[in-house]
């Protein structure tokens, strides 16, 4: 039998009331009508069984309808008033069809049971081709999933929608939902969702099914308030549950519910693949969500959780299990799915790990912030695969030689924790590029630590470091050296070595000489950060820093800037702050990539003429100083965005401050301004404008401050 062809036209929706008794038959079912086949008389002059004329087709079709549906519920009962448009057949009798049709050659048919389905088609011209008679009954209705929609409260309507990968599911996060009506799980909807997320919201679930009255009455369609309908077995194709997740890794910005316990229904749902429970307040998962067999990733970060539930590990394809942000004081990780890749324990109150199985694909696994003191030594042997290890934020204070065993380790932290040695089996991990041992007590690196080529970032911020290993200069790849809060007196001779050096961060030491002597060969660093030393000169020499991007020298001892480092023509930041500085050099107007220069806290008297053709500043910061006059050139920085002035001993601002942009944000507090008013000019540049334009010239804006004063007064 040969497949029904109608061609589309944007479809018209049925309001009509749906009666509980009406049904619509899946896509690969016959419609019919009553139970009964339409019948269609045959045209004259034609033989029994075959296509009549196009004429007499569309006229027996239409009136064999039209009986069809006078003869049906449907037509008693739920098309009082609906929008059915007649086919462009020249029937007079009209009764049956909407006046709502916008045209003639919009031919629709719109039954309604709860959703809008429809079959559209054009007729301008053209005929419907290939339907029989005794075919009708196989004519059927296009259920397209993206017309579907459905009351999930009593004031929220929401229908299915693609996502990026093109499955359909629905969106209801952040609509500050209590409940939801039960209308969603007895829908069409339901079968063919494939994600839903309801993260954002004020959902509960207390107890289990069976414990209380849950479920409410499906007459009311609505539950106890704030409670999740446990009737999640309805969503046959569901692969996506969200419940609550974080904004982003590094964001304190939750989004869950309030969840104390998890709808039993949801463990029936085989097809599950994702499901997020992220910030609720879950206090235990039961062994029910072993049953989830095609679940690939779990979240339950950020929840109220005690113990361990065992059958998490019987997920056979679960790949990651995030238990961030509970309360959990011991794990058993004797067995795991052999497909998980990510495990997650940061921020719990865990002492102890068990005995890791020899067998497992762990690729990432997140220890931090626990009271762990001591690692299994076993433990590291089972560890073989894994590329991301973090045990920062315990109070271990040795490390088992055994590490040396994680051959394909890439990220290794142990910030935070009571090491006063370093253990040189971690130098046998020739593929780590990361490692983190700031906040720590160590006092020297061993020289095993240059067997790590490729590392390209070492971290040691915060011990007690008096110099480095000359072996570090066999990492000739390294780009990121921290050694800032360490005991200092001057820059390591190894750094001369370390010509890949990208960034190197030397805070809060004792250092007394900038020394470009052990800088000048590193021609690719991009980041020099003295801040908080005992420097008092800036070296000539810093001109040979040819591709560096950003100087911090705050919390020094300088008392003057070099002209030299007005040929660093790539510097884009300069920060001097807290120093002694008296005056800011006019060569420094030379660095045309120049896009911040912050010298609060010095000793100037005032902003060079100069500074007007630093023209891509963006911010500029002198607060804190004795300057008293701001000059007019100030107006040619076309690119400001920030000018912080505060705390000075300035009584005017040059008028063609009025220049700006009004989305500069100018800071003025704490002068002695008259010109404009200290208290129009506290106000920002916006309101400084209008004082200026409002009193014209410097004249007579003096003229009437005396006034302004006493009226403000």
């Amino acid at each position: 039998m040969p497949s029904k062809s109608i061609k589309s036209t944007p479809s018209l929706r049925s309001s009509t009331k749906v009666h509980p008794q009406s049904s619509v038959k899946s896509d690969t079912q016959a419609l019919v009508l009553n139970g009964n086949e339409p019948a269609v008389q045959q045209e004259p002059g034609t033989t029994p069984g075959t296509r009549p004329t196009s004429s007499a087709k569309q006229d027996a079709y239409t009136e064999a309808l039209k009986r069809s549906l006078m003869e049906s519920q449907i037509e008693r009962d739920f098309l009082s008033g609906a929008a059915l448009s007649r086919y462009n057949t020249g029937v007079e009798d009209h009764n049956l069809f909407s006046a709502n049709t916008s045209t003639l050659s919009e031919r629709m048919l719109t039954i309604t049971t709860g959703f809008s389905f429809a079959t559209t088609a054009t007729a301008e011209g053209r005929e419907i081709e290939d339907i029989e008679a005794e075919d009708f009954q196989e004519f059927r209705i296009e259920t397209a999933t993206d017309k579907m929609k459905v009351n999930l409260t009593d004031d929220l309507v929401v229908s299915l929608t693609p996502r990026d990968d093109g499955k359909p599911g629905i969106n209801a996060s952040w609509q500050s939902i209590t409940e939801i009506r039960t209308d969603i799980f007895e829908s069409r909807i339901a079968e063919k969702c494939a994600w839903f997320d309801l993260s954002g919201n004020s959902l509960k679930f207390d107890c289990y099914a069976g414990e209380s009255n849950v479920l409410g009455t499906v007459k009311s369609r609505k539950l106890t308030p704030g409670q999740v309908p446990d009737m999640w077995s309805s969503f046959q194709s569901l692969e996506d549950l969200t419940f609550g997740q974080s904004c982003s890794e590094e964001s304190t910005c939750k989004r869950g519910n309030l969840l104390r316990n998890i709808p039993t229904s949801i463990f029936t749902l085989k097809t599950l693949k994702i499901l997020s429970f992220s910030s609720n307040n879950l206090q235990e998962i039961p062994a029910e969500v072993a049953n989830l067999v095609n679940l690939e990733r779990l979240n339950l970060d950020d929840n109220e959780l005690l113990e361990f539930q065992p059958a998490l590990l019987e997920l056979p394809k679960l790949k990651l299990l995030d238990l961030d942000n509970n309360s959990l004081e011991h794990v058993d990780l004797t067995t795991l799915p052999r497909t998980l890749r990510c495990l997650r324990l940061k921020g719990n109150n865990i002492s102890h790990i068990s005995l890791l199985p020899c067998k497992n694909s762990l690729y990432q696994l997140d220890l931090s912030c626990n009271n762990l003191k001591n690692v299994d030594s076993i433990a590291f042997k089972c560890l073989v695969k894994l590329k991301y290890f973090d045990l920062s934020s315990n109070v271990i204070e040795k490390v088992p030689g055994t590490i040396g065993k994680l051959e394909n380790l890439r990220k290794l932290y142990l910030d935070d924790n009571m090491l006063e040695t370093l253990n040189p089996s971690i130098c046998l991990l020739q593929k780590l590029n990361v490692l983190n041992l700031s906040e720590n007590s160590l006092s020297e690196l061993p020289p095993e630590i240059g067997n790590l080529s490729c590392l390209r970032e070492l971290h040691v911020e915060n011990n007690e470091l008096e110099n480095l290993p000359g072996e570090l200069d066999r990492i000739t790849r390294l780009l990121t050296l921290c050694l800032s809060g360490n005991k200092l007196v001057a820059i390591p001779p190894v750094i001369a070595r370390l010509s890949y050096l990208r960034d190197l961060l030397l805070f809060n030491n004792k250092i007394r000489k900038l020394d470009m002597t052990l800088l000048a060969p590193c021609q690719n660093l991009v980041v020099l950060g003295l801040a908080m030393n005992r420097i008092k000169v800036i070296p000539a020499e810093i001109a040979q820093l040819e591709s560096v991007r950003i100087i911090q020298l705050d919390g020094n001892r300088l008392t003057t800037i070099p002209d030299g480092i007005s040929e660093v023509k790539t510097l884009k930041y300069l920060s001097l702050c807290n120093n002694r500085i008296e005056y800011i050099p006019d060569s420094l107007s030379t660095l045309s990539n120049l896009v911040g220069l912050l010298m609060d806290g010095n000793s100037l008297t005032e902003v060079p003429t100069s500074i007007g053709q630093l023209k891509n500043l963006r911010v500029l910061s002198v607060r804190q100083n004795y300057i008293e006059t701001i000059p007019e050139s100030i107006s040619l920085l076309v690119n400001i965005e920030l000018m912080d002035i505060c705390d000075n001993r300035l009584t005017r601002l040059p008028t063609t401050i009025s220049e700006f942009n009004e989305q500069v944000e100018l800071k003025t507090s704490n002068n002695q301004l008259t010109l404009p008013p200290q208290q129009v000019a506290d106000k920002g540049i916006i309101s400084i404008k209008a004082f200026l334009e409002a009193h014209g010239d410097a004249a007579e804006v003096e003229s009437v401050q005396s006034e302004f004063e006493t009226t403000a007064i």
